[in-house]
């Protein structure tokens, strides 16, 4: 991989962001309200089940990240197949894996500003301190989120390649289904048990298990270690996943459908 390329792509990215304004609402004014909204109700939880607030404050910290974490990566490819400008970068020479690292990248350094700036606003105002005091249980809980969103959003985006354009919502859409088959505030013994197999290997299911434990302070290790080992199959899946696709791609021509 050329880095020049990946870099240029990238620079483009962060260049479209700043001319398209609606994406400052998109990707702040939402997650920020969202946490606001949040932690107004864990503060009001506080005579109640305070736990449960800070719990419900956390997860959605983490569910925002993951959001924007995997949505803006796809969402750059729906916007080089909407402007017609996929095609462009292809006849380049910008290969499978340099287009899809500059769109992760971008991804990541937005999604990871948003997440200092979401836990700051949280720590000042809603005394949500746990972060600080076990940051090295939510250094790992946020690594493993950041690669489960990475896995699935190389994964999405080979499914826009085979499924064409107008297959563009799965950019927004997706996250949502994985997000309630990971059980973001209760436990997989909620859901009826033919299902529990399959929520049990959803990307994010043991991170907000792992969440809620530590916040009740039962934190179990291996719960911890299962969210990373998962998150990381989710990433290692995806890869030959793309690769095959983009192959199949160019191929078969599907690559002008999304240009």
């Amino acid at each position: 991989m050329k880095m020049y390329k990946i870099f240029a792509l990238m620079y483009a990215d962060f260049m479209l962001m700043k001319n398209a304004k609606w994406r400052a609402a998109e990707y702040f004014y939402f997650p920020i309200t969202t946490v606001i909204i949040w932690g107004m109700f864990s503060l009001f939880l506080e005579s109640y089940a305070f736990q449960a607030g800070l719990i419900v404050l956390t997860v959605n910290i983490l569910w925002n990240f993951a959001y924007l974490a995997q949505s803006h990566a796809n969402m750059q490819i729906n916007e080089d197949s909407w402007s017609g400008s996929l095609k462009q970068i292809i006849i380049t020479g910008v290969s499978d894996f340099e287009y899809i690292t500059a769109r992760i990248l971008s991804a990541t350094i937005l999604s990871i500003l948003m997440l200092i700036l979401l836990i700051g606003l949280s720590i000042t105002i809603f005394n949500l301190s746990i972060i600080l005091a076990q940051w090295e249980i939510f250094s790992l809980l946020i690594l493993s989120t950041l690669i489960a969103s990475i896995g699935l959003s190389i994964i999405v985006a080979g499914l826009m390649i085979i499924l064409g354009k107008e297959y563009g919502f799965l950019a927004w859409t997706t996250m949502q289904i994985f997000i309630l088959l990971s059980a973001p505030f209760y436990p997989v013994s909620i859901f009826p048990d033919f299902i529990r197999p399959i929520v049990s290997v959803m990307p994010y299911t043991w991170v907000f298990e792992a969440t809620r434990n530590v916040i009740e302070g039962t934190m179990v290790q291996s719960t911890l270690v299962n969210g990373f080992y998962v998150a990381l199959a989710y990433f290692i899946i995806s890869l030959p996943f793309y690769k095959h696709v983009f192959k199949k791609a160019r191929e078969m021509g599907w690559l002008v459908r999304l240009s």
